[in-house]
């Protein structure tokens, strides 16, 4: 019988916290994703947390370019390693995780491929990620 008075007590905790943290806290959840619409080639995608992390991308070729703040201009980023694509449609989508804005990452959304947005050494690019099924033999 305590038992059962526990869980119904534990149960009713919950939902009165649950119900507080919905009416009292608002957090944005948005991540900043690159669509998939259908044929529509560029895309401009930008970190809802840090404005330095805005990427203008052509979804049909991979190539991403940065946005840079202070000068104004676009940098064209390297990519390690490009990968097959398919000829006029889109082939990749970009990603920038809410939570860690320096987690960016491009994918090749046929073949599974990933970059992942590297800044070391003043360098700017997008290095190839180890993928599972690479090392399946």
């Amino acid at each position: 019988m305590k038992r059962l008075i526990s869980i119904l007590l534990l149960t009713f905790v919950c939902s009165v916290l649950k119900t507080y943290a919905q009416t009292n806290v608002s957090v944005d959840t948005s991540v900043p994703v690159s669509t998939q619409i259908s044929n529509v080639r560029y895309e401009f995608i930008q970190s809802t947390q840090n404005n330095l992390h805005a990427f203008l991308l052509d979804k049909f070729t991979g190539q991403v370019w940065r946005y840079k703040i202070v000068k104004k201009e676009f940098e064209e980023l390297k990519r390690e390693k490009p990968d097959i694509v398919i000829p006029d449609k889109v082939n990749y989508q970009m990603y920038i995780s809410a939570d860690n804005n320096s987690m960016c990452f491009l994918l090749n959304v046929h073949t599974g491929q990933m970059w992942r947005y590297i800044y070391k050494d003043g360098e700017r690019t997008f290095r190839k990620m180890d993928m599972p099924w690479d090392s399946i033999k």
